[in-house]
């Protein structure tokens, strides 16, 4: 089976996808996958799938769940990946089925390569991890639900591993792609200064420092007429350093 909660949510047969059935029900499974391996107590699991629970949440609950159950019966075991009692839920996923599993060991290795001193290596395991993501983390999950903090949260993770990749791709000298890349992220996210750097880092670093000036006059103006604040100290201090023309090749 594959898992899949790096986009819309998504359940893999042997290539064929599941029949998740109607909201509530993929929230039950979005709230069992974001919580795969590890029990969860049915009280909890209900109060993920509603703000307000109502009279029939119970009932319904168990219809979800053995649904689920029925849904995501392992063809070769014929036993469900959701095991149940009266008290909690678990949803059973094997080494590697899970894309949220595979993204995050992919970066454990990037971050040893990087740390081995291996840039190249490290783009490449954070290229394949970010190629695992299909779009928004749990894509459809209401704003209000308890769930979708663990979409944020995801989204983060994302942009972290993206800044490390693009942090390496300046330093093995892949300056066209990180330009690039950087640019359109830039746009955006155009009050995430972390983005400005890296660009301006690129940009000097490619021998383009009038562009890397840009840049910070275009970002600080910005936050000056939309936030009424100044950028902050890294950016500053990144900004002096070009200016100096003491920026590290």
């Amino acid at each position: 089976m594959e898992f899949r909660m790096l986009g819309p949510l998504e359940v893999l047969i042997d290539g064929v996808a599941v029949h998740l059935g109607g909201s509530r029900q993929q929230t039950v499974l979005a709230a069992l996958l974001a919580n795969a391996g590890r029990p969860l107590q049915r009280q909890r699991l209900g109060a993920m799938v509603w703000n307000d629970p109502p009279s029939s949440a119970g009932p319904n609950l168990r219809t979800y769940l053995r649904r689920l159950r029925s849904a995501l019966t392992d063809p070769l075991s014929l036993e469900s990946r959701v095991v149940a009692d009266r008290r909690q839920v678990t949803l059973r996923t094997e080494p590697g089925e899970l894309d949220l599993e595979v993204f995050d060991g992919l970066c454990r290795k990037a971050t040893g390569a990087r740390e081995a001193g291996d840039a190249a290596r490290a783009v490449r395991l954070y290229d394949e991890a970010l190629r695992l993501w299909r779009g928004s983390p749990l894509d459809g999950i209401d704003t209000d639900n308890p769930l979708y903090a663990t979409a944020v949260e995801l989204a983060e993770r994302r942009y972290a591993v993206e800044s490390r990749r693009w942090a390496m791709l300046v330093e093995i000298g892949d300056f066209g792609t990180a330009i690039g890349e950087l640019r359109a992220a830039a746009v955006a996210n155009p009050f995430r200064e972390r983005l400005a750097e890296l660009l301006m880092q690129a940009l000097y670093q490619d021998h383009r420092r009038w562009e890397a000036l840009q840049v910070y006059a275009e970002t600080r103006d910005r936050m000056i007429a939309s936030l009424g604040l100044e950028p902050g100290p890294e950016l500053r201090r990144t900004h002096r350093r070009i200016l100096e023309d003491d920026l590290a090749h």
